[in-house]
């Protein structure tokens, strides 16, 4: 595990570097160690739109962006929820370093969904739902 301290001079290089450019944050957060880069991604030292970005490399709703904005990556652990489909919500999270969108009726996870094109299939499948 990385010292908190190491880790906030880093995140801050980092945020200097990439200068609100997601793509090139993602870059440069990839290139890091892998012990270090699991580190930050569920660390304060980032909000959770940019860990979200760094896993989905997709530009979601503003409303999307706007609630992950305000939310630190570390509450990514326990998930954040991040829009509504009918009664049907889309939660992002983290689990075994590996970003997830999960799409729940508010009782039970329905499906969930990784890789690149996640949070497009969660939406997709959340909008498809019948209730």
């Amino acid at each position: 595990m990385t010292d908190n301290i190491e880790l906030a001079e880093l995140a801050d290089q980092i945020l200097d570097i990439a200068d609100e450019d997601y793509d090139r944050l993602s870059s440069i957060i990839e290139e890091l160690d892998e012990e270090t880069r699991d580190d930050i991604l569920v660390s304060d030292f980032l909000h959770a739109y940019q860990v979200f970005y760094f896993f989905f490399r997709t530009t979601p709703a503003e409303i999307v962006i706007d609630r992950l904005m305000l939310e630190p990556a570390s509450s990514l652990e326990h998930g954040v929820f991040i829009d509504n489909y009918d009664i049907f919500g889309l939660w992002f999270t983290i689990k075994e370093k590996e970003g997830i969108i999960f799409v729940s009726d508010g009782d039970k996870v329905l499906n969930s969904f990784t890789g690149r094109s996640a949070y497009e299939d969660a939406v997709k499948y959340a909008k498809s739902c019948e209730w």
